[in-house]
């Protein structure tokens, strides 16, 4: 079987293609058993591209051609399921929304883990782990969440980090970095104008810089130290971009928990620490 999964690829870099093979990588996507058993010259006909946009999507995933990429399909899906990101119909009931959630959640979480580089991963926990001074989260809309969560997950790793969701002064914080700073960006689509502008200054000052997005030919994605992709399958249509939250929690639910096992001493410290102020808020029975 071809080291690389040609579906998980589709998912993870569809929401930086172009029209055309938006076209494409969302028809196979949703139709990938029909794919294996379909010409080139069909597969064409039911996207409404032409032959040529095919072959070249093929060679845009890495491919030698039509062929290569249905094979490819035909063993992956021998490996693994429900790769279809259904979307709510009237018929269903709250039940079946729950159901489509639950696969469209574990397979972007599958193809999160299948694609994401363990050497970026690396990387990423070296850069936080060789911190300073301090740890600069920066995010906006629904990504700000996630930038407070992964905050309080590394202060309580032992950590000096702060979420900065406020777009006036995200890039009043970013001037006040230095070489001794991470700054990190969580962003969807990796092209919010003052996330990048604050990545930016970050950078000028000489923080090293890192983000979390699902674009990964975006341009946060082109100017940081260190990208990790989280895959969603789902597209800029989609504004609520739901499951891309949950793959870029994944990523740093599992870096908190690859760092704070190496400073298991520092975050055990850290952790009583915490539980001691913590109880006060506890009525005691």
């Amino acid at each position: 079987m071809d080291e690389k999964n040609g579906l998980n690829i589709i998912m993870r870099d569809l929401p930086s293609m172009s029209a055309t093979e938006k076209k494409i990588g969302t028809y196979i996507l949703e139709n990938p058993q029909k794919v294996v058993n379909m010409t080139l010259r069909v597969l064409a006909g039911e996207t409404g591209v032409s032959e040529g946009s095919v072959v070249n999507f093929a060679a845009r995933l890495g491919f030698e051609g039509y062929t290569r990429l249905k094979i490819n399909i035909a063993q992956s899906l021998s490996s693994q399921t429900a790769l279809i990101f259904d979307n709510v119909v009237s018929e269903d009931k709250p039940k079946d929304a729950m159901r489509k959630m639950k696969d469209n959640i574990i397979s972007s979480l599958d193809s999160t883990f299948e694609l994401i580089d363990n050497k970026d991963l690396e990387r990423a926990a070296e850069l936080i782990c060789g911190v300073k001074k301090r740890i600069e989260l920066y995010a906006t809309g629904s990504s700000a969440p996630i930038a407070s969560d992964a905050a309080f997950r590394l202060m309580k790793l032992g950590f000096a980090a702060n979420a900065v969701c406020d777009l006036h002064i995200s890039p009043v914080s970013a001037i006040m970095l230095d070489e001794d700073c991470l700054a990190i960006a969580i962003s969807y689509t990796g092209r919010t104008h003052n996330i990048i502008k604050t990545m930016k200054l970050a950078r000028e000052r000489g923080a090293k810089t890192m983000c979390i997005t699902c674009y990964p030919d975006s341009p946060l994605a082109n100017i940081c130290d260190v990208s990790l992709i989280a895959v969603s399958g789902e597209t800029e249509i989609n504004k609520l971009s739901t499951v891309s939250r949950l793959s870029q929690l994944f990523i740093i639910d599992s870096l908190c928990a690859y760092i704070g096992y190496n400073r298991r001493d520092i975050m055990l410290e850290n952790q009583n620490s915490i539980n001691e102020i913590w109880d006060e808020y506890y009525e005691k029975g």
